[in-house]
């Protein structure tokens, strides 16, 4: 019986590039990056690509692919309201994405580098409220391990960069860390985050050679 495909969410930080590299074992995965830009900054980007880069010799993924994520954080930002609960809608939508994408792709789950209680989405209430109504397994390799121990797992594995990607200007100051499920499920319903999503699909990226125009792919996002 042949290996099952995953969509893995990385984004070039320290967890999520373990996450995928230990679900290659027993998995074909499909790298899924969120690009934030301009949420972040270009080299933010360029560093996510790089760790994307160096994680296939241990993943041996045939492509990545690249979702254009911001005017989706633009959509969600537009509540003031619920400005708290920002980091959810992203982190459902997110999934709901990855969601389509395993439908594109024929994969039979999700993977995350979520780590309990390592950010406000990831308190095991969150966690729950993100994964209710996805329609795939979403699988969390490293939801026991604390921070050191991810490190030292990614510096076993070979993976391991000084400088990672991971910052985001929309992280809200009070960000919510006991959701309550129909408060979240009424603000991604949204219409205006819902055309955002479809739309993004326009503006997918397969990351094949690692030798793509990436800067020039930053300037198109703009006119999407």
């Amino acid at each position: 019986m042949g290996k099952e495909d995953v969509v893995c969410l990385v984004s070039g930080g320290i967890d999520s590039p373990v996450a995928c590299a230990l679900a290659a074992r027993r998995f074909n995965v499909i790298p899924l990056h969120f690009c934030l830009y301009p949420f972040t900054c270009e080299e933010t980007f360029l560093v996510a690509m790089k760790v994307l880069k160096d994680l296939r010799k241990k993943a041996r993924f045939k492509k990545v692919i690249v979702y254009p994520w911001a005017k989706v954080l633009d959509a969600i930002l537009k509540n003031r309201e619920k400005r708290s609960y920002a980091c959810l809608a992203c982190r459902k939508n997110m999934f709901k994405v990855a969601e389509a994408i395993c439908e594109l792709e024929g994969a039979a789950g999700i993977v995350t580098g979520e780590s309990l209680g390592q950010k406000a989405t990831q308190t095991l209430t969150n966690l729950g409220v993100t994964s209710k109504g996805i329609k795939f397994p979403i699988l969390r390799p490293l939801l026991g391990l604390d921070k050191e121990e991810i490190g030292k797992i990614s510096k076993e594995l070979g993976i391991w960069h000084e400088v990672h990607a991971g910052c985001c200007f929309a992280t809200p100051k009070y960000p919510r860390t006991r959701a309550e499920p129909e408060v979240l499920d009424r603000l991604i319903a949204d219409p205006e985050i819902q055309r955002a999503i479809q739309k993004g699909f326009q503006g997918i990226l397969e990351v094949r050679t690692f030798e793509e125009d990436f800067k020039g792919y930053l300037e198109t996002l703009a006119n999407l």
